[in-house]
């Protein structure tokens, strides 16, 4: 092993590995976008990382470098659906769109006669008459206040010819009227080639990696790290699920996605026999993996004495040892709320992670007596 061989790789790449699993490949007529990505890991994916390079990420984890933000926003269907949308991203031709042949757009009747190209080249290859949308929208953005709009822009750019130039047709504005800049990327899902453009979660994976990349060229210490390599393991109420319950208050029916959490919450604190998800008992395992392989990296850094490596490996320790509970929002509800009871003198104490009570093992199963008769 070499002196720089410091790190423990495999640990760190299943710690860090996307939840999706790997690369994606043409399957038929719909693309799978590969996880290596265009010009960086090849047609077989991407490489493992070097140990520099596994360094470099495990730097930016543990200082908490910025997260890169990658979201598929909407979907348009047909001519003039797509044209509101680019009505709206260029804001009534106020704000310039770039398009993938590098023209540069405020005529909204130009904006029209694009969307009704990319609508005519759906439906030319759309023999069936299928109901499928013409285009898919994206926002790329960063946290407000880490990066300055024109390297945001600049690099979404950048991304967008790397991932779809000469395969699918798109649309870029960048947006700074809001909280924090932020760009809207519009991509034909028709290509001229007969693929079809149809993304799943590794492909979005890839596109944040693809995007921070990106950014880590201009200068940004940008990262796009699954959420559980960061220790996190309740999942953000994802924005379809708020926009329900906005609607559902408006039209007087109850959806409190809180109350719901609060109502589980409260059933497993308070159940004899309380129910282990197998999702929470995964989680937990998972946990345990990705926190003894940082565990397993700060030992190696300090073993070799030197001062840069101390200083990361007590980085890394700071970093877990701050990590929040491997558990979920129902469950750490029903924590707070069995912590509640028992200091109220009522209730028995129970580990959420096991349902079992504190203190005590499962009783295990007695075995049934042998029938004598068989």
């Amino acid at each position: 092993m070499k002196d720089d061989d410091v790190l423990p790789l495999p640990s760190l790449m299943e710690a860090w590995r996307p939840p999706t699993g790997g690369k994606r490949t043409l399957k038929g007529s719909t693309l799978r976008i590969r996880s290596g990505g265009k010009g960086r890991g090849g047609a077989e994916g991407a490489p493992a990382l070097s140990q520099a390079e596994a360094r470099a990420k495990l730097e930016r984890i543990v200082r908490k470098a910025p997260e890169v933000m990658v979201k598929i926003s909407g979907k348009q269907r047909g001519a003039a659906h797509l044209a509101e949308h680019f009505g709206y991203i260029s804001r009534h031709g106020k704000l310039e769109v770039r398009s993938s042949e590098g023209e540069i757009i405020t005529d909204e009747k130009r904006l029209k006669v694009i969307a009704a190209d990319w609508d005519m080249l759906d439906q030319a290859m759309n023999p069936y008459g299928k109901d499928r949308p013409t285009s898919m929208s994206m926002v790329l953005s960063m946290p407000g206040g880490t990066t300055d709009a024109a390297t945001i822009h600049d690099a979404v750019q950048a991304f967008a010819r790397v991932e779809f130039e000469g395969q699918f047709a798109y649309m870029v504005a960048l947006h700074t009227d809001t909280d924090h800049p932020h760009v809207h990327l519009t991509v034909a899902t028709q290509g001229e080639d007969g693929t079809r453009f149809n993304p799943r979660k590794a492909d979005l994976h890839h596109w944040r990696e693809s995007f921070a990349h990106e950014l880590r060229q201009r200068g940004v210490a940008a990262e796009a790290t699954p959420r559980r390599a960061r220790g996190h393991v309740q999942k953000r109420v994802r924005s379809p699920a708020l926009h329900l319950e906005a609607r559902t208050a408006e039209q007087g029916r109850g959806l409190d996605i809180h109350r719901l959490t609060e109502e589980r919450a409260a059933e497993f604190a308070r159940s004899a026999e309380p129910e282990r998800r197998p999702e929470d008992v995964a989680a937990l395992g998972r946990q345990k993996l990705i926190r003894g392989a940082y565990a397993q990296a700060a030992a190696a850094l300090a073993a070799t004495g030197k001062e840069d490596d101390l200083a990361l490996a007590e980085d890394v320790t700071s970093f877990v040892a701050a990590m929040p509970p491997a558990v979920s929002r129902r469950l750490q509800r029903a924590r707070e709320i069995m912590m509640a009871e028992r200091a109220a003198g009522g209730g028995v104490e129970r580990s959420p992670e096991t349902g079992n009570e504190s203190g005590k093992t499962p009783d295990r199963e007695r075995p049934k007596p042998r029938d004598r008769d068989r």
